[in-house]
């Protein structure tokens, strides 16, 4: 197979999974939530923005550290305990099961010493030795 048909075949792979019931979901829980949960976005992130800021100029020790963990907590919870967030999350865990499966398959169809993620994400360490 040459390298036009390996990226062919890619593009096949991608429409596939942008055909799958979970991407659609994605797409529309996506679009829901900049439609309608604007308000709680806009408030985690700047929340978590204020929180990585101050995590960067003294961290625990900063004056507004424990004002900052506070805001982050409540705009955090406001976000995530909505439906379609929580579902928004499931479908994101379903894709990445898609391309982590594939990444196995390829990395096994290559050689058994490619570096995959596991079931829970994680690049194996290769066991190639070869010195």
């Amino acid at each position: 197979m040459d390298r036009m048909e390996i990226i062919l075949k890619a593009y096949d792979v991608a429409d596939e999974i942008k055909a799958s019931e979970a991407f659609k979901s994605l797409i529309a829980l996506k679009t829901y939530m900049d439609d309608h949960l604007k308000k709680e976005v806009d408030a985690y992130q700047k929340a978590h923005s204020r929180f990585s800021d101050i995590q960067a100029t003294g961290g625990q020790y900063h004056p507004d550290f424990k004002e900052a963990v506070l805001a982050l907590s409540i705009a955090k919870r406001a976000l995530y305990e909505k439906k379609e967030v929580k579902q928004y999350i499931e479908q994101e865990k379903a894709i990445q099961k898609i391309l982590d499966d594939l990444a196995r398959d390829l990395a096994n169809k290559i050689s058994s010493h490619v570096k995959a993620p596991n079931e829970l994400g994680f690049l194996k360490e290769s066991s190639c030795h070869a010195g």
